[in-house]
């Protein structure tokens, strides 16, 4: 599918391939780019008796407008280097399942040693909230085990026991993956300034820059709300986002991660600037981060 930001294809990077799964991923060599992976969610059910299809859930939908990579003069990124995207969820019954211990075995596969020399300087992932008409980067996540009032009864009973796709729970997953961040903190935070990527994000993806550059009428723009929002909450997003922050931290990973939440606006042009929130958000996280010269 087209869409996202107007760039053109590059095909002179130097690319080599890893493994994500039973997929293959495309990987630069390239030491002068920054290269940042990006994920979305997949079906579950919407919690009052219903199903999201993951044709429905727009953070797999939004994924399939990213371009493959953002060149160093796109007005989406300020960082003076190219940025390859890494989109392995995009295809096809490729969208990360809302399933706890089927997302605990994709975050191991993503962060596995013998990946290290990928050298992933980010991951984004990526999931929806219907409802809501902002975007949101997510400071913070919890592990198992932790309870609140902030998000309703479901949160008090204990984090990601609401029913997954699969009809489970955390407590269902069984074997080695079992109380894995035992000896890890409640709560994690990404290790990027949100604030500033929020933004900065917000400010690149209104500047008349971009208009220009899609050839959009200013009269007829779709103005974004991008917030710094508290944490990504206690079902899969939430999920997610602690196995990613709890592995880097364990495991000493210079990767930096994040979470976004987008809307559930499905129309293709809403799509298109959910892609274009999410470069901006992409570039202003690499922004935040020194890549060292290579000769």
């Amino acid at each position: 599918m087209g869409g996202g930001p107007d760039i053109p294809d590059d095909s002179s990077r130097t690319r080599s391939r890893i493994r994500d799964g039973s997929r293959t991923v495309p990987v630069s060599t390239n030491l002068k780019e920054y290269t940042v992976l990006v994920t979305g969610m997949g079906a579950y059910p919407d919690g009052h008796g219903g199903h999201y299809s993951a044709s429905d859930n727009t953070s797999h939908l939004v994924t399939q407008h990213l371009p493959s990579h953002i060149p160093a003069s796109h007005p989406l990124n300020p960082t003076g280097l190219p940025i390859q995207i890494l989109n392995p969820t995009s295809g096809p019954d490729s969208a990360v399942k809302s399933e706890y211990a089927y997302i605990r075995t994709y975050v191991k596969t993503l962060h596995a040693p013998s990946q290290e020399v990928n050298s992933l300087d980010a991951i984004v992932h990526l999931g929806m909230a219907d409802g809501w008409e902002w975007y949101t980067v997510e400071e913070r996540a919890f592990k198992e085990g932790m309870s609140s009032t902030w998000w309703g009864e479901s949160a008090e009973a204990g984090y990601y026991m609401v029913l997954d796709d699969a009809g489970e729970t955390v407590l269902d997953i069984k074997g080695e993956d079992e109380g894995m961040w035992e000896d890890s903190p409640v709560g994690i935070m990404t290790r990027l300034d949100v604030d500033r990527a929020v933004r900065d994000a917000k400010r690149a993806v209104d500047s008349d820059c971009v208009d220009d550059l899609k050839k959009v009428d200013v009269n007829k723009k779709l103005k974004v709300q991008i917030i710094p929002h508290f944490e990504a909450g206690n079902y899969c997003c939430g999920f997610i986002y602690y196995e990613s922050l709890a592995t880097c931290l364990k495991r000493k990973l210079d990767t930096k991660v994040v979470f976004c939440h987008v809307p559930g606006w499905r129309d293709e042009e809403r799509l298109k600037r959910g892609a274009d929130v999410v470069c901006a958000v992409i570039g202003a996280i690499c922004n935040q981060m020194q890549k060292g010269e290579v000769g």
